[in-house]
């Protein structure tokens, strides 16, 4: 039977005030992968795709996979970007455009190797290259999209090497077992419709967030030839005349070859050096050491939903940053100024994924809400759920200057960036309960963050920080007035 997931009154308060996600967001983004791959079988059968056969092929493999092999499963079924790739998808089919639901194979693939499963998988390739999502490519140059290729596992291996973190239990959310495909959450808003549910993994499996190493004997076969992959899968190896580049762990995975890794207009960067993965290796743990020591509560949300980053262009001064609403657990940033700028943008990010999640599983905004609002970070009108997502993301940002000015070495900075994202929070708060647009829950949540915010804005800031923020908003909202006549 399958339930609805749950919210406790307390758990939103909290949640709205900045606290935790209640539960486990690795397994309730493992569960809307699962909704959505059900939605791209469904769809692509529905539609008569010709790569529906495939899709329903691979779907079959990875119940039996998550039969077998359960943890290797859900970190297939769990990796963050797949939602990208599988809403993307499922949008397509509805409107007739071109899509690729037979891309569920290399997901089985990937699930199969992380298992060490002696089987073979059959998938196709992206446009010079074999992908296996969460693990990496192998560059094939010159070969086309849509040839075929074959993993074949020779003898069984050892799954991928794991961290010890364990595996959360089954959430309420979940379904039970039966032999149709993989496990299949329900929210309460949004009930499955399809296959029969099998069982996520159980709390004794270990998981596997850390490097994969493959089994003995894996290759992958295309045109006729044979490429071996590599043990460390994380690694850029030459394999025959082929090349092989893994998906970095660096603390976070650095994802910088799916192509589905960030959708919209700002490109991804291309594939890193060594050196520069380093880099962002060191930077980013460095970050979490400030996150750790003067924002342990960030530093916990940060661990338990963000896993991937993708590194993305800069702008032309300055840094940005961007959470998927498809993929709350990776983060997209540019290259980070230092730790401090790092530990920062982590901390925004962390408050929309947190956010995202909650607003997957209930409407905080009304549907169809129409009208578009100031918003004290931006630059065009937001919609109010985007006003929502800003107002939450900024009382992140404060409530990190909020800290960070009692330590920084340049505290009238850090006063001054404290006071004003304080003060825009707190506005576009005020203006989405006056907009008529956020529901009786959006309307709990938004007070609740009020309540925070209330007492943030009764601490004394400096003088001359205060003064500094305060020009800054009134700059911003005259250039806004002038850019939109209001």
């Amino acid at each position: 039977m399958i339930s609805g997931f749950a919210l406790s009154p307390a758990a939103l308060d909290d949640l709205a005030r900045g606290g935790p996600v209640p539960g486990d967001p690795a397994a309730m983004e493992r569960g809307k992968n699962i909704l959505l791959l059900h939605a791209v079988v469904a769809r692509s059968r529905a539609v008569g795709h010709p790569g529906a056969p495939a899709t329903a092929d691979a779907y079959r493999l990875l119940a039996r996979i998550q039969q077998t092999a359960p943890s290797a499963a859900a970190e297939a079924l769990g990796y963050p970007l797949l939602g990208t790739w599988a809403s993307t998808t499922v949008a397509a089919l509805d409107r007739g455009e071109d899509a690729t639901p037979q891309r569920l194979a290399a997901l089985a693939a990937t699930a199969a190797l992380m298992a060490g499963l002696p089987v073979t998988a059959p998938f196709t390739t992206s446009t010079e290259m074999a992908e296996l999502p969460g693990l990496g490519r192998l560059l094939l140059p010159g070969v086309p999209a849509d040839e075929p290729v074959t993993l074949i596992i020779a003898a069984p291996g050892p799954p991928r090497a794991a961290t010890g973190s364990p595996v959360s239990p089954t959430p309420h959310h979940q379904a039970g077992v039966a032999a149709g495909g993989p496990a299949r959450p329900a929210p309460a808003h949004q009930p499955s419709a399809i296959g029969g549910p099998v069982d996520p993994a159980p709390a004794h499996q270990p998981s596997a967030i850390g490097g994969p190493v493959g089994p003995a004997s894996a290759y992958l076969e295309v045109a006729g030839e044979r490429f071996p992959l590599p043990h460390d899968m994380r690694a850029t190896v030459a394999v025959g005349g082929a090349r092989w580049e893994g998906v970095r762990d660096v603390g976070f995975l650095l994802d910088d070859v799916d192509p589905w890794r960030f959708p919209g207009p700002i490109p991804p960067l291309g594939r890193l050096t060594d050196v520069e993965a380093e880099d962002w290796g060191a930077v980013l743990d460095q970050a979490r050491g400030v996150l750790k020591a003067r924002h342990p509560g960030v530093a916990r949300a940060l661990e338990g939903t963000t896993k991937v980053v993708v590194p993305i262009a800069p702008p032309e001064a300055g840094t940005r940053s961007a959470t998927a609403r498809t993929a709350y657990g990776s983060v997209a940033m540019s290259w980070p100024h230092d730790a401090r700028s790092a530990a920062l943008t982590l901390a925004h990010e962390v408050q929309h994924a947190k956010l995202t999640m909650l607003m997957d599983l209930f409407d905080l905004v009304r549907p169809g809400a129409r009208g578009h609002y100031y918003a004290p970070w931006r630059d065009d009108p937001r919609p109010a759920a985007a006003l929502l997502q800003g107002a939450y993301a900024h009382m992140g940002v404060a409530g990190f200057w909020r800290a960070e000015r009692h330590v920084a070495a340049d505290p009238e900075v850090a006063h001054s960036e404290f006071a004003r994202w304080r003060d825009a929070a707190h506005e576009a708060c005020l203006t989405l309960l006056t907009s008529g647009t956020v529901t009786a829950l959006g309307r709990r949540f938004v007070e609740g963050m009020l309540e925070t915010l209330a007492v943030w804005r009764a601490e004394r800031v400096p003088a001359e920080a205060s003064a500094l923020a305060r020009r800054a908003a009134a700059r911003h909202r005259l250039q806004w007035a002038a850019r939109h006549g209001t």
